[in-house]
């Protein structure tokens, strides 16, 4: 009975060691994916700026001639005379 206290209470230099190399490797794996986390926002931000500035220069770097105007047709101008029926409109 002279062994009354738990082994636990004691300091143990091998468990201590232990306990600090867990928590070592616990705070590089949460570091590295929230590196990793971050890394994928700024390739995703990246792409998206690319993708903008490929629709800007498809939009302004097109045709550089005259753009089609619609012809004006004032004199042979159709007028369609539209009226409600039961079923719908019919056009005449």
């Amino acid at each position: 009975m002279t062994q009354a206290a738990s082994s636990s209470g004691r300091f143990n230099i091998a468990d201590a060691f232990s306990s600090a190399v867990s928590l070592v490797a616990q705070l590089c794996i949460g570091l590295l994916l929230v590196l990793f986390a971050g890394l994928l926002a700024v390739m995703t931000a990246i792409a998206g700026v690319l993708l903008a500035s490929a629709a800007l220069f498809m939009r302004y770097a097109g045709r550089k001639g005259i753009r089609p105007q619609a012809r004006d047709t004032a004199e042979e101008a159709l007028i369609l005379d539209a009226r409600r029926t039961p079923r719908g409109w019919t056009v005449e």
